[in-house]
């Protein structure tokens, strides 16, 4: 086994990004630091950047680029390397701002919905065409306080 340098995890890095992560919804990056190396998760949307780990070895860092890749291709052999729709946690996190589908903003909003509970509002996406409902749930509610007395100075 070769040893593992910053060339090396750089060139299998961007080997994996062009060819088998290329239609995933993320590319893998490492960084080296003061402190050792980085291996991030790259998202191809407006997601934060995922740490896989930071301060290891190069051959640590090159075992976690390995098993992100290993880990993509089980998924693909699964026939899902690229899912039609975010995840419901991704469109929670983007405040559902964004199409699941295409993650355009382009989306439009029509009226709210009342029931038990719940409020629902339709959108479409102006992009590609997909309509959803997001739902909206009643967890709380807070008391306005108006008409305080004035505390009288005699």
């Amino acid at each position: 086994m070769s040893k593992v340098t910053e060339k090396s995890l750089r060139a299998r890095c961007t080997e994996l990004n062009m060819g088998p992560l290329k239609n995933t919804t993320f590319g893998i990056r490492t960084q080296r630091t003061g402190k050792g190396y980085t291996v991030d998760l790259q998202y191809r949307d407006a997601t934060p950047p995922q740490i896989l780990v930071e301060g290891v070895t190069a051959a640590e860092a090159s075992a976690t680029v390995e098993g992100a890749a290993f880990g993509a291709a089980a998924v693909k052999a699964a026939g899902s390397d690229k899912p039609e729709f975010v995840t419901r946690e991704t469109f929670i996190r983007q405040s559902g701002e964004r199409c699941p589908k295409c993650a355009t903003k382009d989306i439009s909003a029509e009226h709210l919905s009342v029931g038990k509970g719940m409020i629902t509002q339709k959108h479409a996406c102006q992009r590609c065409g997909l309509s959803w409902k997001s739902i909206y749930r009643l967890d709380d509610y807070e008391v306005a306080i108006t008409g305080v007395m004035e505390a009288s100075h005699e």
